[in-house]
């Protein structure tokens, strides 16, 4: 079935109500004070049954004192019915209600031009050829202009046509992802609790759906749901409806807020927006200045933040950050409207860019890049511009977001040129690119600095601008490829060798550094003794990574004993002459075989048994393989 909710609009006693009611039946007018003033002063509803489908008509009151309710009447409406008196002709209301409308991005409009039995043929003229004038430059243009009255019913059936032609155009309304109810009355029923009504957007709802009221966050479920007076078990995106919710105490919600089902609809008090100032405004905007935000159904305070500081003039478009009083439920891609709040004026239109965002600078063009990639709704460039913005790296659920996808969708249409470097983290091939080319530079550099060292500490390898998910993907590529090595903390190009880069008086000097240790013997030396500066210290350090020069820790005393590595072979030997395989042996007797003592033989032998050569059990040892040990193989 096919619906539509259509905004019936208009300056004050130019007939909607009495429109409505010959085109319905039904009287709007529901308040004692609408019908002692013979005054529309909130939205009434009724509908028209059609073939085709069924048309919701929302009549919005038309005085210049409630604009905002007529704004709130506007929420989920897809079409307008424009009410222009013969006798009056176009008034302030009549364009204040056509901006509004364009602003909130409604193209379908049928102008019904009233009171018709009240005009002769040559004023009704005057008023078609006015009214042609005045949509020429809205996005009314083309509407149908239909002489009617409600009085003698001249017209309504042209006019019943032109609303059931109104179900055949596919409105071009952005819509949110899941079901999005913004509820425009709250009222409680005995024996049924908290019922809510609004024109249902996004999705369908079903009896039995968990919901959420925002910006509260309470949750419900729906007990029952009702459309035009009829119980439903489920109703469409588009239709008016009421939902009796189970759960939700009186009181607990109000007019503004909404209901909601689905993930990623939760409140803010930030909003990312491109502004479009009406050419009529005075003065334009200003950079920090206070408007009144309409959206939905809701009313809110809130400072609008320009990009790039300054004004934005009349009839010109701009980007903004809205910073609320209160937090806000809204979807991306959905349309406000901007007043000022004294004199109360509307001022332009809005759309909402990004409606969970963080606060930034005016003079972030990191974030406006942003903006103007989701303008174009490009969820590519929108990719690309996050990453940029945050240091190459994007998440998929703010790429979703503001693109109006779901996350799948949404990463289906960055196809090929991404790549997903952790779970919901993207970046693209050409960012990927470029960091791995910046980390090996800076490695290459860390090399450069100081040829002797076998590693550079990874905290040494700085990025500027680059986020931690994607440095850690790019090392792990780099290791995958083998362009890399690491150790710990520490990494190195694979293709560097400390050693070939030595000078001749430093390749002496290593060997020097050796020759210590290996006169040392069985009584090592503390690498104080040997190491007087720090190309000492690397050239040991390259000893000990080509094997010439072995480490072993004595736990007891907290001590790093060095041994040559030509010292331990010759001992492995001297244990293996001692002691014939199978003769076992205590640490002791191994002590006394190779004449040293307790601080060095316990981490001689721990090394023995690391390494093969020896096996212990309990107290003994065996030894297993005299010839483990190999001269300038590092045991690593």
């Amino acid at each position: 079935m096919r619906t539509r909710c259509v905004l019936v609009i208009g300056h004050v006693d130019h007939g909607k109500t009495a429109l409505v009611r010959a085109l319905t039946g039904a009287e709007t007018d529901r308040l004692p004070e609408e019908k002692a003033r013979g005054l529309s002063i909130v939205p009434g509803f009724a509908h028209c049954e059609y073939p085709e489908g069924i048309v919701d008509l929302v009549d919005a009151p038309g005085h210049g004192d409630f604009v905002q309710a007529m704004i709130t009447g506007a929420a989920g409406a897809q079409a307008v019915m424009v009410v222009v008196s013969a006798v009056d002709g176009v008034q302030e209301q009549t364009l204040e209600h056509l901006r509004i409308a364009g602003s909130l991005g409604i193209h379908d409009a049928v102008v019904a031009l009233t009171k018709a039995d009240l005009a002769d043929a040559d004023q009704l003229a005057t008023r078609h050829d006015d009214i042609r004038a005045m949509l020429s430059a809205m996005p009314f243009r083309n509407a149908p202009i239909i002489p009617c009255s409600a009085r003698s019913g001249a017209g309504v059936d042209t006019l019943h046509h032109a609303l059931a032609a109104l179900l055949a155009a596919e409105p071009a309304m952005p819509a949110p992802l899941h079901p999005f109810l913004p509820i425009d009355r709250v009222f409680s029923m005995p024996g049924r609790g908290t019922i809510v009504t609004g024109t249902l957007l996004g999705a369908a709802l079903s009896q039995g759906d968990e919901v959420v009221l925002q910006p509260s966050g309470v949750s419900a479920m729906i007990r029952g749901l009702q459309s035009r007076g009829r119980d439903r078990d489920r109703v469409q995106a588009g239709e008016r409806v009421a939902v009796n919710l189970r759960g939700v105490a009186p009181g607990t919600s109000s007019r503004g807020a909404v209901l909601v089902s689905g993930p990623g609809i939760s409140a803010s008090l930030c909003m990312d927006i491109e502004l479009a100032l009406l050419p009529e405004v005075t003065g334009g905007v200003r950079h920090m200045e206070e408007v009144r935000v309409s959206i939905g159904t809701a009313h809110a305070v809130a400072q609008l933040r320009l990009f790039g500081g300054g004004s934005v003039t009349p009839g010109e478009n701009g980007f903004a950050q809205l910073r609320f009083r209160d937090p806000q439920v809204v979807f991306a891609g959905q349309r406000a409207i901007l007043r000022r709040p004294s004199p109360a004026r509307t001022i332009g239109g809005i759309t909402i860019l990004d409606p969970q965002a963080q606060p930034a600078r005016a003079g972030d063009g990191g974030r406006l890049a942003i903006l103007r990639a989701a303008v174009k709704e490009d969820p590519a460039a929108i990719a690309r511009a996050l990453g940029d913005a945050s240091g190459g790296a994007a998440r998929l659920d703010d790429v979703a977001r503001i693109a109006r996808l779901k996350q799948q969708e949404a990463q289906e249409a960055l196809g090929e040129g991404f790549v997903e470097i952790e779970e919901g983290v993207v970046s693209a091939e050409g960012t990927l690119a470029l960091c791995e080319r910046a980390y090996l530079s800076a490695l290459r550099s860390g090399h450069d600095s100081q040829p002797l060292r076998l590693w550079v500490d990874r905290k040494e390898i700085r990025l500027r601008d680059v986020s931690p998910d994607l440095r850690t993907h790019v090392e792990t590529v780099l290791l995958a490829r083998g362009d890399i090595r690491r150790e710990g903390n520490s990494v190195a190009l694979s293709s560097h060798d400390p050693l070939s880069r030595l000078t001749p008086a430093q390749g002496r000097r290593k060997e020097e550094i050796e020759y210590r240790f290996r006169l040392a013997a069985l009584d090592p030396l503390a690498t104080a003794e040997v190491l007087k500066n720090q190309t000492d210290e690397a050239l040991f350090a390259l000893t000990l990574a080509d094997g010439n020069l072995i480490e072993t820790p004595n736990v007891a005393l907290n001590q790093m004993l060095v041994f040559h590595i030509d010292v331990l072979i010759a001992a492995a030997d001297a244990l293996a002459n001692a002691f014939p395989v199978p003769q076992r042996f205590t640490t002791s007797e191994a002590r006394r075989a190779l004449g040293t003592s307790r601080r060095v033989i316990v981490p001689v032998l721990e090394f023995f048994d690391a390494q093969g050569v020896t096996a212990r059990e309990a107290d003994t040892r065996v030894v297993r393989d005299a010839n483990a040990l190999s001269p300038g193989a590092s045991p690593c």
